[in-house]
């Protein structure tokens, strides 16, 4: 092959290279431009909700709706759910005793003093989230509810069962974590788990307690007790729709 041909594809070679690295740079400015058009809410929560990092701000959520009882323990004691757009959107739930004149927020302290917004909306209430049993067997001294904390950076939540005394508010215990679809039944003076309705044993946790690894392992037939809830599980109806929904821009 003479110089003169080796020359020519050498820069024939050259060529195609400097195409390629073109058509690279091309794409990798026009991939960031995407990217940055894409509102999110940053690690927290992950891509898809607006937020006010590269993206509009997360706008707050007023909502008009009757109140309704998903959970009844007798005639005066109840849960209600409020200010939900449906039964998978949002919404706050409240322990109310009528005889006793109170109404307390089921969940974190302060927090149905914050206004929810269009991420919290895009979420089922994490007290409805509970799909087991829940047999409230305790005395009006005593409010107790499933809940959750949700993991967003995850993806995945862990359920149990909050228990607090009225007349010694500082005793709050937990159940420590179970089962999405558990059997959890509450008393004056413990918290039976059993996993699921084919297992042999259920934990009891005895209250007050400082650790929730220290439990004992009771037959569920065992588990005796002289009244109990007239509903045993958390229900709600989606038939009950709001008259106003408002989006407030911060």
């Amino acid at each position: 092959m003479s110089d003169e041909k080796k020359n020519e594809g050498n820069e024939l070679g050259l060529k195609i290279v400097m195409i390629i690295a073109v058509v690279i740079f091309v794409i990798w400015v026009l991939w960031n431009v995407v990217v940055s058009m894409i509102p999110t809410v940053g690690g927290s929560f992950g891509a898809g909700f607006p937020g006010g990092s590269g993206g509009r701000a997360i706008r707050d959520v007023e909502i008009d709706v009757e109140p309704q009882v998903v959970y009844r323990i007798d005639g005066h004691r109840f849960f209600t759910l409020e200010k939900y757009k449906d039964c998978s959107s949002g919404g706050l739930v409240y322990y109310n005793d009528t005889n006793k004149k109170i109404k307390i927020f089921a969940g974190p302290k302060g927090g149905d003093k914050e206004p929810q917004d269009e991420v919290s909306m895009s979420q089922v209430n994490d007290t409805l989230a509970f799909k087991g049993k829940f047999i409230f067997a305790a005395n009006d001294n005593i409010i107790a509810y499933p809940t959750r904390d949700v993991n967003y950076k995850y993806g995945n939540s862990t359920f149990f069962i909050r228990y607090t005394d009225v007349n010694n508010p500082s005793n709050i215990t937990s159940s420590g974590g179970i089962f999405i679809d558990a059997i959890a039944t509450v008393t004056n003076d413990a918290i039976f788990i059993q996993d699921s309705t084919v297992s042999k044993y259920s934990k009891k946790i005895k209250i007050p307690q400082n650790n929730v690894n220290n439990y004992e392992l009771v037959s569920p037939s065992d588990v005796n007790y002289p009244s109990r809830s007239k509903d045993d599980h958390f229900h709600c109806d989606n038939n009950i729709k709001p008259t106003h929904v408002k989006l407030i821009s911060n």
